[in-house]
């Protein structure tokens, strides 16, 4: 299952506009997933942030888990520490 969650989460990686997806943990369908918020940088342009927010992610990561992900019951998404 990890091996499953870890290619969605690589594949999605490139439209968070520099946000970041790192798995935490996978328990009886519960997959735990910590959620980095793209570094601040007014002079970088050509990153659209506005996309990527966190309820954003999580409805894009649970549609995407649902589909390849045998077992996949409920999504935790954790704020960076």
């Amino acid at each position: 299952m990890e091996q499953e969650i870890a290619g969605v989460l690589a594949r999605i990686k490139p439209s968070l506009g520099g946000a970041d997806v790192r798995l935490r943990g996978v328990s009886r369908g519960v997959v735990t997933v910590q959620y980095c918020r793209p570094p601040s940088n007014p002079s970088a342009c050509h990153v659209d942030r506005t996309r990527a927010t966190k309820e954003i992610v999580a409805e894009l990561l649970e549609e995407r888990l649902k589909k390849v992900v045998p077992g996949f019951t409920e999504l935790v998404l954790l704020d960076e520490d």
